[in-house]
């Protein structure tokens, strides 16, 4: 009986180690399955009754409850004037910020966007994804300092169309996406909207906030204490 029980104890704990180990290796397609839908319901609802607080409270809940900590799927992608050709290519933490050409970015997002990735680069990838085609890549990449990488995905050729779809389609256009060096998702956010009132001043100071909330994600996962940068993560 003692046997039986001892036997019965240590399969207890390889099923519960290989359900941490399951979990902890989980894809970020395989969380966004078992919970897209009903966070789109419950937003679905907070949008019609124009509640966009809360709307935002579930997009904030999904991200810290169940995206992060999942792994990034890998993702093929056409690197501007880099080597970069995947997700696979990441050899450091890394900031992916997502874009369309016919969603314009607020006044002082590329402004802070470039500052700060000039200032970090030496810490972390800073990576611009394009959905779109080279042509119109090409003529957007000249507002980007050198230090961030532009690559762009063309729908019309890609062959990973499942990725495509989770990452563009499945939370919305304008992301930003914070991942460790081996591709852990440390956090998603929602960029800064284009308020078409803002003063280049106010949009300038928001951006710098949001772009430097996510230079401290990686710093915190680095273990590494903000107060002892050598210059603020607000200033520049």
């Amino acid at each position: 009986m003692q046997k039986f029980l001892l036997l019965s104890f240590l399969f207890t704990i390889a099923i519960s180690s290989s359900q941490e180990i399951e979990e902890d290796s989980m894809l970020f397609s395989e969380a966004l399955e078992l919970y897209l839908d009903d966070y789109n319901q419950q937003a679905d609802i907070a949008l019609q009754n124009g509640d966009l607080e809360y709307a935002k409270n579930l997009f904030d809940t999904l991200v810290s409850n169940h995206l992060e900590n999942t792994y990034l799927d890998k993702l093929n992608f056409e690197g501007y004037k880099n080597f970069l050709s995947s997700t696979d290519d990441f050899d450091k933490p890394t900031i992916i910020l997502t874009y369309t050409s016919w969603c314009i970015p607020s006044k002082g997002e590329i402004p802070a966007l470039n500052a700060l990735a000039n200032k970090y680069s030496d810490l972390m990838n800073f990576v611009v994804l394009y959905w779109d085609k080279k042509e119109v890549v090409k003529a957007m990449a000249k507002q980007f300092d050198q230090c961030i990488d532009i690559v762009y995905v063309d729908e019309r050729q890609n062959k990973h169309m499942q990725t495509v779809n989770l990452l563009k389609n499945a939370l919305g256009l304008q992301l930003c996406f914070v991942l460790s060096a081996s591709g852990e998702i440390l956090d998603i956010n929602r960029r800064p909207p284009n308020y078409l009132n803002d003063s280049e001043e106010d949009s300038l100071a928001r951006n710098v906030s949001f772009i430097s909330e996510q230079v401290a994600a990686v710093y915190l996962d680095l273990n590494i204490n903000i107060n002892d940068l050598p210059e603020s993560l607000v200033t520049f």
